[in-house]
């Protein structure tokens, strides 16, 4: 088997570096020679990588004094046994199948490298890295630079695969002591290779590092990272020469200036003065090197400031730099007799062909799918920033266009109205819509792929180019059709979202699955003689790599009984498994007899031994699909089809499954993945009930039906019913459970996974239905779809009707609505807001209370965000921007807040505005803080009082603010139910609620900030009878054992109440617990800076800056309580001595009496 040898330089990478290696080892290619070159690291990278090299063998550490990342790739190079290079940066990432799939293409193919699309990762998840997106929107074998001029764009190294024969025999090395290492290597590499493979999927993952933590690439306003920039772009110019090139000499200058170079004119108005100066001569001097040709065919933005650049015209160069910036879409044209203009400041001044704009077509893709047998695509596509507000504006005419034979195919097409924002949430319409229709059977003469070409009549101009859309991608799947004559249509979407349309000839179809003995045997039907005609779907595909163990010959034993010549198959025809997107490719014996044919899988073969898995947040890929397909002795590779009527199989195995299934392609497809579940019905019954049934692969219990949003920060669960292989399920969305009681499911998109007793994971449901399943209601819009991986997705809208929606609508409610309801009388009502209409809780919960209490005749409004608040039955929820809210605030005589009101907001005369805030501050606030004065003078002016904890608070509070009104020193009603009569009782119904028994002592770890505590040790290291509860920010998040997750518990102070200990990081949460005098504990590594008070000096609790520290606290809470009583009077009293029970009480005494 070759061996891939991965040059991992490191330094200074100890937060990236352990994922990073993770990414190499899960590698589906196993023979790997991973060199890890220490640079002289400062910090614990060099350690980390040690530990690596301690437990995998395939992975060594060289260390060597600081010389740079050019120094380290050479020093790993020298250090290389591999048959092939690869670069990984330590603060990067490889997607598992990375190098298998650049090797199967270098081994099919025999060029000397191959290079591969890179996404962005910010730690979040993943997206097109856009510079890369228009180099890698289509695959290309055995092509160069020279026939492929976009890859002069192609500039980094470490998305490529290297044949090391092919490095050493032109002595490749880096430049030593400068940054842009990668560009001259990268480009010497297009050059003298034999032939490149341009392969679509991301197989370079660049990190985004956090603002303050910026890697060499974002740092670009310094000088050095200039003069290196310039002295790269130069270097590569001068080697085109060298090498005799210069007729591509153009091509790089037209790369460098629409690209490398315009990072730093894009922050020219945020550099020094030497560094625009030192910008304007390197500029200079590259320019006068460029024909003017090159310079005309910029875009125009670029075009206008490199004549400024050339000009040294640096004044209006950053003006042109700030207009970029700050200049709103519609506003960045004009148009002057038919033609389009860029809109700057020095459009009267320059001639106007610099800033003259080349109208590109915007598409978008709204709706595609298969109608009485025709493709219909609906959408919308305008000139980029011009709209068509009139119907005689525009029209549309589209046609299908063959890649290879250039045939072009007329189809229907017809203008009509569409929202300008994708999914119209603006509420803007105009004539920019479209609907194609495309018959299947007019391109049936001609396999191969074909695009679809518009073109736009714009007001007079004609505008043309590929139907696109890149938001479209996987998440928009259309199925096959049959277009006659024996082949079929596959509409898809490439890398860069470019509408495809694929006819194939159908020659294989399998028929018939079963599995025994771990083999998976499929039988099927020979439907069609003889291999694809040229740039049809047959294709010539080299034989697997001599000596690859993976491999399975189809001529392994001798040929056995049955086995000959399939005509319709090709000589000799063998099954090829081929990993998805590529890779080294398994390969089967086919038996044949006549019309029929049969063949065995092994499926250990799809289930690799080594599995791991890389633990960076948003990148686990649990599942491996591979694509079925007939090579034969002469090198043509045919797809196998999967049968319509046959249903997909479900195998079990080692712990997981494989699924066989047809792909929305038609094309036979295998897919290993963690166990499942798989739904067969599912359907909206009367009163917004969603009925799901389904099934698993192998027999579970299910214990419910897990609804889980997309980002992990919400989880509710449903009852379901079933045994054994099957279950089925009841959701309502607008009424689903949970703490506050049944609320609607917020807006947002959820994924469905069937939660199994007996195991640690959730099942996640797979959907695959024919079109989306939709229920409305009066406010919200459900709809269950399946997602691009083939899991269930169930959309949820927001709470506004669509007249309430967009843009324009809320504009209209701000200058129309609700100055309107301010001009009419005033209702007797409060108005309630707590955390922007999120919580039911809080001081004005209190206040609430305490005027029910005193049995208030005011109208009693809470503002709602989306429905995610439960509410008391006497009280009466607004929906948060709905047009009740704008009138609420304009007509209710009182408005109790926590937080900020909305900036439109205008308290009028006789309206009282209580700002409560939402605790007692310990970072500095309002003009103390990092804030928008004006603004906040602003939102200030609208208050009429404002409520202080109590005499330390009240200066403090005045001045941070600049309010010049009442300030209510009252205590924190918040803290009411800490102090009132009463709160014993209460404490007992919260522990009941908890289900913990009497007697057993309850720790409340609630951070402020990033969870830093290891709550698996601390929970492990406690006694019997100590609980810890854990409230956390993200309530999706697995919780350890031993611990009690109260993160959707509705009020904190509740669980104050019942909590003998507190554990925090240096948060606000002191104040509030102070009250209760029971033991707080900071597990803080440094007191941060910049607090109202002198935490290390003042704080109630010890300091503890590890897990085991924390838990010997827990262990002798008498203690700490014992040792700390003095300082926790002493904070009590000067911070919250007003908080007796009764605040609630004097807030009303003051403003409702």
């Amino acid at each position: 088997m070759p061996r891939i040898s991965v040059i991992v330089p490191i330094h200074d990478v100890e937060l990236y570096l352990p994922a990073c290696l993770e990414s190499v080892a899960a590698q589906t290619w196993e023979d790997l020679d991973v060199v890890m070159v220490d640079d002289g690291s400062p910090d614990s990278s060099a350690e980390i990588a040690g530990r690596f090299a301690e437990r995998d063998g395939r992975f060594r550490l060289i260390r060597q004094a600081n010389r740079g990342l050019g120094a380290a790739r050479d020093t790993g190079v020298r250090h290389a046994t591999g048959d092939f290079l690869a670069f990984l940066d330590g603060d990067d990432l490889l997607p598992p199948y990375a190098l298998e799939y650049m090797l199967g293409s270098l081994q099919e193919s025999g060029s000397d490298l191959a290079t591969g699309n890179v996404g962005r990762y910010d730690g979040r998840r993943v997206r097109q890295s856009a510079m890369h997106r228009a180099v890698f929107a289509g695959p290309a074998t055995t092509t160069h630079v020279t026939r492929s001029a976009g890859l002069m764009r192609d500039r980094q190294v470490t998305n490529k695969l290297w044949r090391r024969s092919f490095w050493d025999a032109h002595g490749f090395s880096f430049p030593h002591g400068v940054l842009y290492e990668d560009m001259l290597v990268a480009l010497r590499g297009h050059v003298l290779a034999g032939s490149v493979d341009v392969l679509p999927a991301q197989v370079y993952l660049w990190r985004e590092r956090a603002a303050g933590s910026r890697s060499i690439t974002q740092k670009k306003t310094r000088v050095q990272h200039l003069t290196d920039r310039f002295s790269a772009v130069l270097s590569v110019r001068r080697f085109l020469e060298a090498e005799r090139l210069a007729a591509h000499i153009p091509a790089w200058d037209h790369a460098v200036l629409d690209s490398d170079l315009t990072n730093f004119v894009d922050v020219l108005d945020q550099a020094s003065e030497a560094y625009r100066e030192r910008f304007l001569d390197l500029a200079g001097e590259y320019l006068g090197r460029v024909s003017p040709a090159v310079l005309d065919g910029l875009p125009a933005l670029r075009r206008l400031e490199w004549h400024l650049v050339r000009h040294r015209r640096a004044a209006d160069l950053l003006e042109v730099v700030t207009w970029d910036r700050q200049a709103a879409s519609g506003d960045r044209l004009v148009r002057r007799f038919g033609r389009s203009y860029l809109a700057t400041p020095l459009l009267e001044r320059l001639p106007a062909a610099l800033s003259r704009f080349a109208d590109t077509l915007h598409h978008r893709i709204d709706q595609i799918g298969w109608r009485e047998g025709r493709l219909v695509v609906e959408g919308r596509a305008t000139p980029r920033h011009l709209r068509p507000t009139r119907r005689f504006h525009q029209q549309v005419f589209a046609s299908v266009v063959h890649e290879e034979t250039g045939r072009r195919v007329r189809v229907g097409a017809s203008v009509r109205r569409s929202k300008v924002s994708r999914g119209g949430h603006d509420g803007r319409e105009d004539w920019g819509g479209f609907r194609l229709t495309i018959d299947p059977r007019r391109l049936a003469a001609d396999e191969g792929l074909w695009h679809v070409e518009m073109r736009l009549l714009h007001r007079g101009a004609v505008v043309r180019g590929p139907l696109a859309d890149p938001g479209a991608g996987r998440s928009t799947q259309v199925g096959a059709r049959s277009a006659g004559r024996g082949r079929y249509v596959v509409p898809h979407f490439t890398e860069a979202g470019v509408l495809a349309l694929r006819v194939d000839g159908e020659r294989a179809r399998v028929v018939r699955q079963s599995l025994w003995g771990g083999r998976l045997r499929l039988e099927g039907e020979i439907v069609a003689d003889g291999p694809a005609a040229k740039g049809g779907a047959a294709a010539k595909g080299g034989a697997a790599a001599k000596g690859d163990a993976r491999s399975r010959s189809a001529h392994a034993g001798g040929r056995r009984a049955g086995d000959r010549v399939a005509g319709g198959l090709g000589p000799e025809p063998v099954l090829r498994v081929t990993r998805r997107p590529g890779g080294v490719p398994l390969l089967y014996p086919i038996r044949t007899d006549g019309r029929v044919f049969s063949a065995d899988i092994d499926l250990r073969d799809v289930l690799p031994a080594r599995r791991r898995s890389v633990t960076e947040r948003g990148l686990a890929d649990p599942s491996a699909e591979w694509r079925v397909e007939v090579r034969s002795a002469d090198g043509v590779v045919t797809p196998v089809t999967f049968a319509e009527d046959l249903p997909a199989g479900r195998h079990g195995l080692a712990g997981r499954e494989v699924v066989v299934f047809r792909d929305h392609g038609g094309g036979l497809m295998l897919r290993d993945q963690p166990a499942a579940a798989f739904v067969d019905l599912a359907e909206w019954l009367p009163g917004g009930e969603l009925l799901i049934e389904g099934g698993f692969a192998e027999p579970y219990e299910p214990a419910a039906l897990v609804v889980r949003a997309r980002d992990g920060r919400l989880e509710r669960t449903a009852p379901v019913e079933g045994t054994g292989a099957r279950f089925r399920a009841r959701l309502t969305p607008e009424a689903v459970g949970s703490p506050l009681g049944r609320l609607p499911l917020p807006r947002g998109r959820y994924g469905l996974a069937v939660r199994v007793r007996g195991s640690d994971r959730d099942l996640p449901v797979e959907f695959t239905p024919g079109c989306a399943l939709v229920h409305e209601t009066a406010r919200r819009t459900f709809t269950l779809d399946g997602d691009g991986a083939g899991h269930a997705v169930l959309a949820v809208s927001g709470d506004l009707s669509g007249d309430e929606r967009g843009v324009r609508a809320q504009r209209a409610f701000r200058k129309e609505s609700y100055p309107a309801s301010r001009e009419k009388p005033m209702w007797p009502a409060v108005l309630f807001d707590c955390d922007d209409g999120t919580a039911f809780s809080d001081s004005p919960r209190a206040i609430y209370q305490e005027l029910r209490r005193r049995g208030t005749e005011l109208t009693v409004l809470w503002n709602v965000h989306d429905g995610q608040v439960a509410l008391p039955g006497d009280v009466e929820a607004v929906r948060t921007h709905g047009r009740e809210y704008y009138e609420a605030l304009a007509r209710c005589r009182y408005v109790v807040t926590n937080d900020h009101l909305p900036p439109w907001f205008e308290r009028r005369p006789g309206q009282t505005v209580l700002q409560t805030w939402h605790g007692s501050p310990l970072g500095k606030i309002g003009h103390d803080g990092a804030v928008r004065h004006g603004r906040l003078s602003r939102q200030v002016a609208q208050w009429s009082h404002l409520l202080s904890a109590g005499p330390w608070w009240t200066p403090l509070l005045r001045q941070a603010f600049g309010f010049h009104g009442e300030i209510v020193e009252a205590g924190l009603p918040r803290n009411d139910v800490l102090r009132a009569s009463g709160h014993e009782a209460g404490a007992a119904r919260v522990r009941r609620r908890l289900g913990v028994p009497d007697g057993w002592r309850l720790v409340l770890y609630a951070p402020e900030g990033e969870e830093t505590l290891d709550l698996e040790f601390v929970a492990a290291a406690l006694r019997d009878d100590r609980v810890l509860l854990a409230r956390r920010a993200d309530e999706g998040r697995a919780t350890p054992a031993g611990v009690l997750d109260v993160s959707a518990f509705p009020d904190c102070h509740e669980l104050y109440l019942a909590a003998d200990a507190l554990v925090t990081d240096c948060s606000r949460a002191m104040f509030d617990f102070a009250v209760t005098g029971r033991p707080i504990l900071f597990h803080v590594d440094v007191p941060p800076t910049g607090l109202y008070l002198d935490f290390r000096a003042e704080a109630p609790g010890p300091w503890l800056s590890t897990a085991d520290e924390v838990a010997e606290a827990i262990r002798d809470l008498g203690e700490v309580a014992e040792k700390y009583a003095g300082l926790g009077d002493a904070f009590a009293a000067r911070y919250c001595p007003m908080d007796d029970g009764r605040a609630a009480a004097r807030v009303a005494d003051r403003l409702f009496a």
